[in-house]
């Protein structure tokens, strides 16, 4: 999907650049704009690693006991469980791999080209050799492409040379500054490129072929489970070659102890551990992009639930970055668009003076609205002037400089437009004739509107990099006033971040006064406290002490630069807060990358300001980073019930299964009902608990510790005493059985039986934690049906029941079975509804 914009008039048709059909040709025919992924798995590779899992190891190792042992049925049922347990692990694996997919795809920078006269932004896989490129400031380049026009190109190529320093580039030079390359970063300037290279023919492939061999560190999280995994693995195997020996030596049947001892193994390796991470989290991605939100790196979600403080923007992320010229004025008279349509003709000049001081194209709001009211006024550039150099807002310079050169007429002009105290301050005019033009600037930020100060000069020549020269008089010709209105959905958002315990900065570039007008529209500051934002020349002022005072009480930040936001985040980090932080351009990436979570815009925001963050905002808006903080405190606590659900429903499998190596007496849980019982937990811990919505309080209580684990021990002894009172339930039902003389069959279906009751007990009781009832779920009422069928099945049919070596019951003692069993587990869920 592309924005699509109009571009300047083309010289000549090859101008316009190539048709949609050409261009979809060519991409056809070259495939898309990317290098080739090492880390993407195929069909083949995913069965490969479900199918060496240590479950699917154990199985055919049971398996071929059984073979060995003469039991050839018994072999062939556990073969079908092998494809049946293999199957599900490569769905599983499967659909987490394409989700990935998905989001890497959604995650690939941007590109803007010209096709068939129109000025696009697309997916920079799309581009095709041949395309015409535009390039910006901030721009990471994705293809490699031969420079047609240049104003001011600075590139950096470390990425490809190893250079720091930024190159210049010279449109139509035989050698390489004449040339761009992928993965190179434009700092400064801006130019016209035709494609010439793209994906793995591109300069950066040979360098991406070594660096596909790299393996990335896996993540805190990941390294947690994986100890936990690795240490209740060697648990088992202590166990279960523990147990096989005392059957054995008790029974005199080392084949029946080996089947005990794998049987046990199967019960105790935690091997939905790993699945319940990948699934939980890559759908929990999924989830978040559905809430305009891209997740970059999954250390992201496990932050997001102990974010403290959400640093924000004003412009595009608490307002719609939908810029209007509404009010333009000089010294002597104003003009608002509640006036009439345009301005007066006596203001046409600083009109025409904005004109030059903006972009002939492109897709900057103000510069758009600036050209908008020009053509509804009428007012041109002035006819035969050619545009020269161009320089952007630099670090301490809030403004723009365009550079033109008059017909007929020596020397150069040049056209500034930028914050109003710093254009004023340029022009070399008495104090008291731009005493008016500041006047009237406060009156219009008080307003809430954003200021813009225009003004004009003469020189011989630009200064080197085009900027101005230190005795260059500038007069000033007025004020350009633009209406950005906030979003109608923050001043909620704001009230449900303070009911979180969420305290949110807003951190912006524009004048104090505009900011304080608009926080409070927003509901972030009280009516009356407009003049409590402090400045970047406050700021600039401060001492590291000074400062870490400041941020305790301050809400607004206004007229600072992105060296001043960094120095905002790391103040707030030491008071122990945990920092979010938004950011778009390029000099932003520092503080974006020192946050504890960067978020970028997606709109708006520039390629590096996006490879900095972990969070990306794919339409900018405040209301959806507060929905992330929401996700991200389900999926944590989704996460943290799923693994507590884990540890206490193995207790009573392994429990049954000890009870013939503890008392003696038949094996009473076989190989092939572990096997159902992975089936039913398998999807339980991954599938039904990420289907679980946030708890009506997630935005109600304050964040998480930052050093809070995943699973303390208390609640992991929590949750290994549930599973000890479920196995003391089954336990009874044993005790019972024997007491009436039953058979082992039939003890063996009472084991089973408890076993699966006591798990829907346990996946309820954990789905409820922090909830008053069991939210609706989908995915659990599936799976509790498919449960009542498969029991059903194993006690109602002979044949199947002897196969599982369990007792067959009339269809009556079934439902007797199933309906109190089901009645129970539903009462559970809807405690408001029961008797």
């Amino acid at each position: 999907m592309s924005d699509a914009r109009p571009v300047a008039p083309m010289r000549d048709a090859t101008d316009q650049g190539l048709s949609d059909a050409q261009a979809a040709l060519r991409l056809r025919r070259d495939g898309p704009n990317v290098l080739p992924s090492a880390s993407r798995r195929g069909l083949l590779g995913i069965a490969w690693g479900a199918l060496t899992q240590p479950m699917f190891l154990l199985l055919l190792a049971t398996a071929a006991l059984y073979a060995l042992l003469g039991e050839l049925a018994d072999a062939g049922l556990l073969a079908l469980s092998v494809l049946a347990v293999g199957g599900l692990s490569i769905y599983q694996e499967q659909r987490t791999e394409r989700v990935l997919e998905t989001l890497n795809e959604l995650s690939s920078p941007r590109s803007k080209v010209v096709r068939g006269g129109r000025s696009l932004r697309i997916a920079s896989r799309e581009l095709v050799r041949g395309d015409r490129l535009l390039v910006h400031e901030g721009d990471r380049l994705s293809a490699d492409a031969s420079l047609l026009q240049a104003t001011g190109l600075q590139i950096d190529e470390s990425q490809r040379t190893g250079e720091s320093a930024p190159l210049s580039k010279v449109a139509g030079a035989a050698d390489d500054t004449g040339q761009l390359f992928a993965g190179s970063l434009v700092v400064r300037g801006d130019g016209v490129a035709l494609v010439t290279r793209t994906g793995a023919d591109t300069a950066i492939g040979a360098i991406h072929r070594s660096l596909t061999q790299l393996v990335p560190r896996p993540s805190r999280l990941q390294q947690e489970l994986r100890t936990l995994v690795r240490r209740v693995a060697w648990l088992a195997a202590f166990t279960c070659i523990a147990a096989s020996t005392v059957f054995a030596l008790r029974d005199g049947s080392w084949s029946q102890g080996l089947l005990v001892g794998l049987t046990l193994a199967m019960a105790l390796i935690p091997e939905e551990f790993a699945v319940v991470w990948s699934v939980m989290l890559a759908l929990g991605s999924w989830r978040l992009t559905r809430a305009h939100v891209l997740t970059r790196q999954p250390q992201a979600i496990e932050a997001l639930g102990t974010t403290t403080v959400l640093c924000v923007d004003k412009t595009g992320t608490l307002t719609h970055n939908r810029m209007a010229l509404v009010a333009v004025g000089d010294a002597d008279s104003a003009w608002r668009s509640a006036d009439s349509p345009a301005p007066l003709p006596h203001l046409h000049a600083l009109l025409r003076a904005a004109l030059q001081a903006s972009s002939a194209a492109g897709i900057e709001p103000m510069d758009d609205a600036v050209r908008t009211m020009a053509r509804t006024a009428g007012v041109a550039v002035g006819a035969g002037w050619q545009a020269g150099e161009r320089r952007g807002i630099r670090p301490g310079a809030p403004y723009v400089v365009h550079w033109w050169q008059p017909s007929g007429e020596p020397g150069q002009a040049v056209a500034v437009k930028g914050a109003p105290e710093a254009v004023l301050a340029l022009c070399g005019t008495a104090p008291e004739q731009v005493q008016p033009l500041r006047a009237l600037a406060d009156r219009w930020a008080a307003s809430g509107l954003r200021v813009l100060a225009v003004a004009q000069g003469r020189a011989a020549q630009p200064g080197p990099d085009a900027a101005l020269a230190a005795d260059l008089p500038l007069a000033p010709i007025g004020l350009l006033g633009f209406m950005d209105p906030l979003r109608e959905e923050v001043p909620a958002a704001l009230a449900e971040c303070r009911s979180a315990g969420v305290r949110v900065v807003m951190i912006t570039g524009d004048a104090a006064l505009t900011a304080g007008a608009i926080a409070q529209q927003a509901g972030l500051v009280a009516h009356g406290q407009a003049q409590a934002a402090v400045t970047g020349r406050e700021l600039a002022a401060m001492d590291e002490a000074a400062l870490r005072h400041c941020v305790r009480n301050t809400q607004v930040f206004a007229r600072v630069d992105p060296e001043q936001k960094l120095r905002i985040v790391r103040a707030l980090q030491q008071q122990g807060e945990i920092v979010a932080m938004t950011g778009d351009g390029v000099n932003d990436a520092p503080a974006l990358k020192a946050a504890d979570i960067g978020v970028a815009m997606g709109q708006r925001g520039t390629d590096v300001a996006r490879e900095a963050a972990s969070l990306v905002l794919l339409d900018d808006n405040f209301a959806s980073l507060v929905e992330a903080v929401r996700a991200g405190r389900r999926i944590f606590a989704n996460l943290r019930r799923a693994l507590g659900y884990l540890f206490a429903v193995h207790v009573p499998i392994v429990g049954v299964a000890l009870i013939p190596v503890v008392l003696g007496g038949p094996a009473l849980l076989l190989p092939l009902h572990v096997v159902l019982l992975e089936l039913l937990i398998d999807p339980a811990c991954s599938l039904v608990f990420e289907a679980d919505p946030a708890a009506p309080d997630s935005m109600r209580v304050p964040p998480r510790r930052p050093d809070d684990t995943l699973l303390s021990l208390a609640s992991v002894g929590q949750a290994l005493g549930l599973g000890a009172l479920v196995f003391a339930g089954v336990a009874l039902v044993q005790w019972l059985g024997q007491h009436h003389g039953a058979t082992a069959q039939a003890l063996r279906t009472a084991s089973l039986g408890s076993i699966v009751v006591g798990n829907l007990v346990l996946l309820v009781w954990f789905r409820r934690i922090g909830r008053r009832q069991e939210p609706a779920n989908v995915p659990f009422d599936v799976l509790l049906l498919a449960a009542c069928v498969v029991w059903a099945l194993l006690t109602s049919v002979p044949a199947v029941a002897s196969m599982f070596g369990l007792a067959t019951l009339p269809w009556t003692w079934t439902a007797w079975t199933i309906v109190p069993a089901g009645w129970a587990v539903w009462r559970l869920r809807w405690p408001s509804r029961a008797g």
